[in-house]
């Protein structure tokens, strides 16, 4: 009986101590972070989930816009008789419903939050000007992306900090220097060249006239001069890797960032991230392994970071706890990232650009054709291009 009363005791004290840790964390800490916030000016929504804090806010919003977007479609065919395209520039209000709102209702500096995560949305100009100018950890937020992202980004250049940060970037920044750009245009050409023929082989086959997504098409070509930049001529297992953290990624995108535990839970997104996590770090270890037992003289982005990784004991204790093989695939992954989306979005954006102003597609194919009148794009000639460089740096900023 005593027995029974004191394991009642620890259970009942066990509780009540994981109550006050969650009451601390998810209510206590938040309340006060806005305290300070709000005492300094920052107001915002208040939070409509204790757990999530303003997510189902954002996802109403979210809704609301696709609902009104789906209304607003017109019947029939999404191409119009003279195949131009007509593109709403008022895209922050699509994608970001919930800040424009915001920053209507409460001004151009607000707060909301993610889960327990308290963000502070700064849209004055003046203020962004000042805060890249004296704060030295802008766009590293203190929970970290290599938290909630690790499965994608690790501790790579693009979510580590501080000394981590400094070092791989002395590592991986000379390989993206002009020069060595340069020795990569006849990958990118070839690439873009087996792309184009495919095109031309699909629109024969129909006849002439064929329809399709060219964002898919301009994803995977950036995916093969990724794989071929990083992974040299084992480029077909670079691919393989790089599809599966595509897919890492879209599955990663259906959880909740900031909200507390949520990546520990056994549920079936969670195991699917683990398995995928797993699979894509014996996949570059294997690369390595198979590299490392190759009389390569191959110069590309793996051979970089392998030869990074040599001084990696000699670091100076930087990376206490981080592992010699977590820095090899975690910066693999972050070329991936830096320079998948990325281009593929920037190139879909810049064709879109082409067909909503004719006059400036003419100018542009006149120019190409103009200064490479072989048809093959030579690196030491771009910077003849004056008329795509005004291009890509005035019409893009008009744009937005």
């Amino acid at each position: 009986m005593a027995a029974a009363k004191i394991i009642l005791s620890m259970l009942l004290g066990g509780f009540a101590i994981l109550f006050l840790y969650l009451y601390e964390s998810l209510v206590l800490k938040q309340r006060r972070q806005r305290s300070k916030l709000e005492k300094q000016g920052i107001r915002g929504p208040p939070s409509s989930s204790i757990i999530f804090g303003n997510i189902p806010d954002m996802k109403r919003f979210k809704l609301e816009v696709m609902k009104k977007s789906t209304a607003a479609e017109p019947s029939g065919s999404p191409i119009s008789k003279d195949h131009r395209v007509s593109i709403n520039h008022d895209w922050p209000s699509t994608l970001f419903p919930h800040l424009v709102q915001w920053r209507n209702e409460y001004g151009p500096i607000f707060m909301y939050s993610t889960g327990i995560i308290q963000h502070v949305s700064v849209s004055d100009v003046e203020m962004v000007k000042e805060l890249s100018l004296t704060s030295l950890s802008l766009g590293q937020p203190a929970y970290k992306l290599s938290k909630d992202r690790k499965p994608l980004l690790g501790q790579g250049i693009l979510s580590s900090n501080g000394p981590i940060w400094s070092h791989q970037r002395k590592i991986i920044a000379p390989e993206f220097y002009s020069d060595k750009v340069k020795g990569m245009v006849d990958l990118m050409v070839d690439s873009t060249t087996m792309m184009v023929r495919s095109w031309e082989r699909k629109i024969e086959s129909e006849g002439g006239s064929s329809v399709f997504r060219v964002d898919d098409y301009l994803r995977s070509l950036s995916a093969d001069i990724i794989s071929r930049a990083s992974f040299g001529s084992n480029y077909l297992q670079g691919k393989e890797i790089f599809l599966k953290l595509r897919t890492l990624q879209k599955i990663m995108s259906n959880g909740n960032i900031g909200v507390p535990g949520a990546r520990y839970l056994p549920t079936e997104n969670n195991r699917q991230i683990g398995r995928l996590e797993n699979e894509i770090h014996s996949m570059i270890l294997k690369a390595v392994k198979q590299r490392s037992t190759e009389a390569t003289h191959e110069k590309d982005l793996m051979q970089m970071i392998l030869e990074g990784a040599k001084n990696y004991d000699d670091a100076d204790n930087l990376f206490s706890g981080y592992s010699r093989d977590s820095f090899i695939v975690d910066n693999c992954k972050s070329i991936y990232f830096a320079g998948h989306e990325t281009t593929a979005v920037t190139a879909s954006w810049s064709l879109m650009l082409l067909a909503t102003h004719p006059e400036w597609q003419a100018r542009v194919r006149a120019e190409v054709l103009e200064i490479f009148r072989d048809g093959i794009p030579d690196a030491d000639m771009f910077r003849s291009m004056k008329t795509v460089c005004y291009f890509t740096h005035t019409l893009n900023l008009y744009a937005f």
